[in-house]
C-alpha cells in the first residue's frame, strides 16, 4: 500500500472496510462487531477510537497493517445473537411504554382528570403501571443497552449472550404476571411471588452477565462503579417487590395502608427510580457523552461525588425516611431532606462539567443531542421541586387549602413526572435515537430527526407538571392535566416506529450481506441473482464489460446507486435481450485486480439502502 492510499482518521469506516476488508477483524477487536452491518456504521474513524477509547495511532498502526492482507484471509461477516441482542430488548421497551406504560398511565390520568380526583382510579391500576414503567420500559432498555454497549466498551464479547438473552422472557412473564396479580388483589399473593421470583432471576442473569463480561475484560473503568451500584438497586428493587405488594395491596384496612403508603412508597420509588435509573444513566454517560459528542470530561474529583453523593443520598434517604415516618421523629426527617440539596448539586453540577450546553462541533451534533439537552434541564427542574417539597407543602399549600396534612400529593406526583418523563424517559429516547441508527448501519445524521417528538415530549411533561401542580387550588386545572398523557403517548408512538424502522433496516443490511458470500478462494461469486451494483461495489472495473453487453444504464451513476441495486443479473439480461450465460461467463472469467486509484468509488448498495 502506498503512501497515498494510507489509512487516516477522516476516513469513514465503510468506505474504509470496503477497499480494505482486511480492516473490519482490527475494528472487532475493539468493539465493532456487528455494529452497522458489514461495514461498520458510517462513521468516522476518529470517532470509533475515540467512542471506543482506542488511542488513534494505535489503531490507524494495525489498521494500516492490516490493509495489506489477502482477501482469501478476510473472515466472513456474520453477526452473533450478542452483536444484535439489544433489538428485542428495545422492542419489549417499546412495546411495554405503549401498552402498561405511558398509554395506561394516560388513560388512569384521563380518569383522574374526568373525576377531578386522585382517588378516582383502582390504586391496584396505579401501582401496575408504575411496575411496568420501571422494570419493563426501564428495565428493558437498560438491559439492551447494557447488553450491546458494554462489552463494546470493554473491548470483549457478551458473556453467555444465550443465558443472557433469557432475561428478556423471563421479565417479560414475570411483570404481566404481577400485572395480574395487582389486578387480582387482595387474593393474589401467591402469583405475586411467582411473578417477583421469577423478575428477580432475570435480574440475577442480567447483573450476573455483566459482571462476568466485565471480569473477562479485565479493563476496570471510573464509570464501572456506577453499573455495580444501579445493578445492586435492581436486585433490591427486584427482592423487596413482594414486600412492597403486601404492604399496599394486603394492608387490612384504610388506615394501615395510608401508613405504609406514606412509610414505604417514597423510599422504593426512590430505590427504583433513583437508584436503579439515575445511577445507571450518570455513570453510562461518563462514558458515552465524552466520547460521543466530544464534550468535556468530568473530573475526578467530581466523578466521585457524583458516586458516593448520589448513592449515599440514596440509602441515607431511604433510611431515615422509614425510620422518621414510623417512629415521628421529625428531626430524621428534616436530616433526610438535607440529602436532597445533594441531588439538586449533581444535576446543576453535572452538565456543567460536560459543558453540555456550550457549543458543540457541527459534525458532533445530531439528533439524540436535544434530547440530552432537555434531560439534563428537567433533571434541575425535577431536583430543584424535591428540594423545595417541605417548603411548598408548610408554606403553600396548608396555608392556601386549608389542609391539615403537610403533603401535596399533586406537588409530589408532579416532581415524579418531571424526573421520569423529563430525565429519564428523555435519556432513554435520546441515547437510543443515536444508538440504533448507528448499530443498524444508518448514517444518523441523515436519520429522522424527531422534533416532532421532541416537542410533544416536553409540551406534555409541562402540561403534565403545571397542571397538576395547579389542581391543588383550581378544579379547572384537572381537565387539562387529563388529557397531557396523551400528548406524550403520540410522541413516543412516533418514536417508537422509528426505532422500530431503523432495526428492520439493520436486519434488511444483514440479509442482503448473503449476496456477498464468497467462494473457496476468497473470491466473490457472480450468479444470476446477484445484483448489478453489487458487482459493480467489488469490482468497479466490470463496468466497461456490462457496458460492452449493452446495459446503456448503467453509465449513468445515479441509476447505479438507484436501479441497479435492486435489479439481478438475470432480471437486466431479461430486459436488455442480452445472453445471460455468455455474460456470466465473461464477467466470471475477468482478471479481477484491486480497484484503481483514480477510479470512480461506488456506495455499498447495502448502505444506500439504509440510508435513502
Amino acid at each position: 500500500m502506498n503512501e497515498a492510499e494510507k489509512i487516516t482518521a477522516e476516513m469513514f469506516l465503510p468506505e474504509m472496510v470496503q477497499r480494505y476488508p482486511a480492516t473490519r477483524a482490527v475494528l472487532d477487536l475493539y468493539g465493532l462487531h456487528g455494529c452497522g452491518g458489514p461495514q461498520g456504521p458510517r462513521e468516522q474513524l476518529g470517532w470509533f477510537a475515540r467512542l471506543h477509547d482506542v488511542p488513534i495511532e494505535k489503531l490507524l498502526r494495525e489498521l494500516n497493517e492490516s490493509a495489506s492482507q489477502a482477501p482469501s484471509d478476510v473472515p466472513e461477516f456474520a453477526p452473533s445473537i450478542g452483536d444484535t441482542i439489544y433489538r428485542p430488548f428495545f422492542l419489549a421497551g417499546i412495546a411495554t411504554v405503549l401498552t402498561l406504560g405511558c398509554m395506561w398511565g394516560a388513560i388512569n390520568l384521563l380518569t383522574i382528570g374526568l373525576k377531578q380526583s386522585f382517588t378516582a382510579v383502582n390504586y391496584s391500576w396505579v401501582l401496575a403501571h408504575a411496575h411496568a414503567m420501571v422494570f419493563g420500559f426501564v428495565g428493558f432498555f437498560i438491559m439492551g443497552f447494557a447488553y450491546q454497549a458494554f462489552p463494546r466498551f470493554k473491548h470483549t464479547s457478551l458473556w453467555r449472550p444465550k443465558l443472557a438473552f433469557t432475561a428478556l422472557p423471563l421479565m417479560i412473564a414475570g411483570i404481566l404476571l404481577q400485572t395480574v396479580a395487582h389486578l387480582l388483589s387482595p387474593s393474589s399473593l401467591q402469583l405475586e411471588i411467582a411473578a417477583a421470583t421469577i423478575q428477580t432471576i432475570s435480574v440475577i442473569i442480567f447483573a450476573s452477565t455483566i459482571v462476568m463480561t466485565a471480569r473477562q475484560a479485565k479493563k476496570p473503568e471510573v464509570y464501572d462503579r456506577f453499573v455495580y451500584a444501579a445493578l445492586g438497586w435492581f436486585l433490591l428493587a427486584a427482592v423487596g417487590n413482594p414486600v412492597v405488594f403486601k404492604l399496599f395491596e394486603l394492608a387490612g384496612s384504610r388506615e394501615q395502608l395510608l401508613f405504609n403508603l406514606a412509610t414505604f412508597n417514597i423510599p422504593y420509588r426512590d430505590v427504583q427510580l433513583l437508584g436503579i435509573a439515575v445511577v445507571m444513566i450518570l455513570g453510562v454517560s461518563l462514558r458515552l457523552l465524552p466520547h460521543a459528542y466530544g464534550l468535556r470530561e468530568p473530573s475526578r474529583a467530581w466523578q466521585g461525588f457524583l458516586f458516593w453523593g448520589v448513592n449515599g443520598s440514596i440509602l441515607a434517604g431511604v433510611v431515615l425516611f422509614i425510620a422518621g415516618m414510623s417512629s415521628g421523629n421529625h428531626w430524621l426527617l428534616i436530616v433526610q431532606w438535607l440529602t436532597t440539596f445533594v441531588l439538586l448539586a449533581v444535576a446543576i453540577g453535572t452538565p456543567r462539567q460536560y459543558r453540555l450546553f456550550g457549543p458543540v462541533p457541527e459534525n458532533e451534533r445530531d439528533r439524540g443531542l436535544k434530547f440530552i439537552r432537555a434531560a439534563y434541564v428537567w433533571f434541575i427542574i425535577a431536583t430543584a421541586m424535591l428540594v423545595f417539597t417541605p417548603i411548598y407543602n408548610f408554606a403553600i399549600y396548608m396555608p392556601i387549602t386549608g389542609s391539615h396534612v403537610p403533603f401535596s400529593h399533586a406537588f409530589f406526583g408532579a416532581y415524579r413526572h418531571a424526573l421520569t418523563v423529563g430525565f429519564i424517559m428523555m435519556m432513554i429516547v435520546g441515547v437510543s435515537s443515536k444508538v440504533v441508527p448507528t448499530l443498524s448501519g444508518v448514517d444518523v445524521r441523515r436519520a429522522n430527526s424527531l422534533w416532532p417528538t421532541f416537542l410533544l415530549l416536553n409540551l406534555g411533561n409541562l402540561t403534565r407538571v403545571s397542571s397538576q401542580i395547579a389542581t391543588d387550588f383550581f378544579p379547572s386545572a384537572y381537565s387539562v392535566m387529563g388529557f397531557s398523557g396523551f400528548i406524550e403517548v403520540v410522541g413516543l408512538t412516533l418514536w417508537g416506529y422509528e426505532l422500530f424502522a431503523n432495526m428492520r433496516a439493520g436486519k434488511k443490511l444483514e440479509r442482503e450481506t448473503s449476496v456477498h458470500e464468497q467462494n473457496g478462494n476468497g473470491r466473490f461469486r457472480i450468479t444470476p441473482q446477484t445484483k448489478v451494483a453489487d458487482v459493480l461495489t467489488h469490482y468497479p472495473q466490470l463496468l466497461q464489460v456490462f457496458l460492452r453487453h449493452g446495459f446503456g444504464p448503467v453509465a449513468n451513476p445515479v441509476l447505479r446507486k438507484t436501479m441497479a441495486r435492486v435489479v439481478t443479473i438475470e432480471q437486466a439480461c431479461r430486459r436488455e435481450g442480452v445472453d445471460l450465460t455468455e455474460l456470466l461467463a465473461e464477467l466470471q472469467n475477468v482478471e479481477i485486480s484491486d480497484q484503481p486509484a483514480n477510479s470512480e468509488p461506488v456506495v455499498p448498495i447495502t448502505r444506500i439502502a439504509t440510508i435513502q
